[in-house]
């Protein structure tokens, strides 16, 4: 089988599907979204319960000021819900746990000022990287050289306060901090904003979960959108048709966005080669993920007779949050295990998950009604959840992140100025790939309608 079509679009996660949508309403019917997967949403994912409804096992909250999102949803006909259970995170480090001061006062003991002094330095440095183009951040090549652990250890005193921002970190970015480029960790958190990504993006979930924007999309474009297509290669990008091949058959297409996590891209051959900072960038890349457990009891019963809902173990590198819907009709308790987990057999992380609860929210929550793992780390199209370059990267390579390559543009959301890592991003990228598209195929009608937005 092949056809031809205006525009091809390699992904269909919600980045790919985002930019397929935009290109629906600026016009441009004549297009195909090729997924390797056999269903849609990339890192977004339902899982349904044996005992009725659904858990998340990728991407799911949402903020106030991811207004990309929450207006997509809006427009699928999604509603908002409450996210994540009130109350502050508890820090296990040393067997003590310990709830941050955001503002120490004069009484407050040293590893608390010394915390929040680090964290103010921290704010400080991340508004002088520009989210646009973090290489071209004063210091930039210091900063990319220096390791996220590298800079906690230089600006913390105590061993409390270091080990509770390396938590900090590991929540965010799902991994370690001293693998992880103190640039790119300044960029990460500069694109979302700090007080925004610490304070309020779990405050919003959607109804039937966020694969439902992708599942919507889907349905609304038909027959466009095709699954267990991988692509394995794109030839002709520096001509006057790009010629894609997969396992559905060959598309031809004016235009092309490759909608994919920049690693996962390494699975696809290109003729003629990309030019050589594409192909740096691509086999660079690294990313990291926890593992996620669900742990769902008959009710949340735990709630009410412990402080928080909010643990995370610094000691054995483990999180587990209430997540339990507003009405209490049954508990559910999400759990994250540092990359470390996945060498252990399934069992074995198992056992710990769940002593980890028992410890945490009573004795009770060692014994779920259900429990279900799931590891982005083992996805093929995916290899992790949340990327973290290297020292180094960036400033050689980011550059070529948005660059197109002939008829090629990029999307996912780390391409996105804003958000970066999150849902929020990738929509914002592919929506910017669409017009871009766009301009380049109807430049006189895309002049009239940019005037109107």
């Amino acid at each position: 089988m092949s056809f031809h079509v205006e525009v091809a679009i390699v992904g269909a996660g919600i980045s790919g599907l985002s930019a397929a949508w935009e290109l629906h309403k600026l016009g441009i019917e004549s297009l195909v979204v090729l997924e390797a997967n056999s269903r849609v949403g990339g890192r977004t994912l339902n899982h349904p319960l044996v005992s009725g409804g659904y858990v998340e096992q990728g991407g799911t909250w949402a903020g106030p000021t991811q207004t990309a999102l929450l207006a997509l949803a809006e427009e699928m006909g999604i509603s908002v819900k409450k996210g994540k259970v009130e109350g502050q995170t508890l820090y296990g480090f040393r067997q003590k746990w310990t709830m941050l001061e955001p503002s120490p006062s004069s009484e407050s003991d040293i590893a608390q000022k010394d915390f929040a002094e680090a964290m103010t330095t921290f704010e400080a440095l991340c508004r002088t990287v520009p989210v646009e183009a973090p290489w071209q951040a004063p210091d930039a090549i210091m900063l990319d050289s220096m390791t996220m652990g590298a800079w906690i250890e230089q600006n913390t005193k105590t061993d409390e306060a270091r080990a509770w921002f390396e938590g900090c970190v590991r929540q965010i970015l799902s991994g370690d901090p001293n693998k992880v480029s103190l640039l790119w960790m300044l960029h990460f958190v500069h694109t979302a904003g700090f007080n925004d990504l610490l304070e309020t993006a779990e405050d919003f979930g959607l109804v039937g979960g966020t694969q439902q924007i992708s599942l919507n999309i889907a349905q609304r474009l038909g027959e466009r959108v095709l699954v267990n297509a991988p692509v394995t290669e794109i030839s002709g990008y520096d001509g006057s048709l790009v010629q894609l091949v997969s396992e559905r058959g060959v598309v031809y297409a004016q235009e092309v966005i490759v909608a994919m996590m920049p690693k996962t891209i390494a699975r696809i051959e290109f003729h003629p080669p990309l030019p050589s900072i594409h192909r740096q960038l691509i086999a660079q890349w690294e990313t990291m993920s926890w593992i996620k457990f669900h742990a769902i009891y008959e009710k949340p019963w735990w709630q009410g007779q412990i402080i928080s809902g909010h643990f995370l173990s610094i000691d054995t590198k483990i999180e587990a949050i209430d997540i339990s819907p507003e009405d209490a009709s049954k508990g559910v308790i999400v759990g994250l295990l540092a990359p470390d987990y996945a060498m252990l057999p399934e069992l074995e992380r198992k056992e710990k998950y769940l002593a980890f609860l028992g410890e945490t929210f009573g004795e009770a929550a060692r014994q779920p009604l259900e429990l279900v793992e799931f590891d982005w780390n083992s996805q093929p199209w995916t290899g992790g959840c949340i990327s973290a370059l290297p020292p180094g990267l960036l400033t050689t390579f980011g550059s070529a992140l948005n660059s197109p390559v002939g008829r090629i543009h990029w999307a996912g959301t780390e391409r996105s100025s804003i958000w970066v890592n999150y849902i929020e991003g990738a929509i914002r990228a592919g929506q910017k790939a669409a017009r871009d598209v766009a301009a380049r195929l109807r430049p006189p009608i895309w002049g009239i309608q940019n005037s109107k937005l």
